[in-house]
């Protein structure tokens, strides 16, 4: 098997995911977006517990997380508030489906 750069491996790429994503000071078409990408990004990674980080103030970021993850064919689940120790009111931990590689 030839050498390929660790930025330039796929496998190295699935490997080194984050189980959590940080949408705080994001706009929210922008953190949708994100979210979206991750959830993919994380499925195919085999994650089936991810923390989302949306913040608690204002809320709209935390309802357009919730409207996402409600529609997302990968979401199995959601809750709402994470335990005090994983950030309370301010993060959403979802479930995703297992996929079979």
């Amino acid at each position: 098997m030839p050498y390929q750069r660790p930025d330039q491996s796929n496998l190295y790429k699935l490997m080194s995911l984050s189980t959590e994503i940080n949408l705080r000071h994001l706009s929210v078409r922008l953190g949708k977006e994100e979210l979206e990408s991750y959830i993919d990004r994380a499925a195919a990674a085999g994650i089936v517990i991810i923390k989302i980080i949306h913040g608690r103030s204002g809320g709209d970021m935390r309802r357009a997380t919730h409207e996402l993850l409600e529609r997302h064919p990968l979401v199995t689940d959601f809750e709402y508030p994470a335990a005090p120790s994983e950030g309370g009111p301010g993060v959403t931990i979802a479930k995703l489906v297992h996929i079979q590689n």
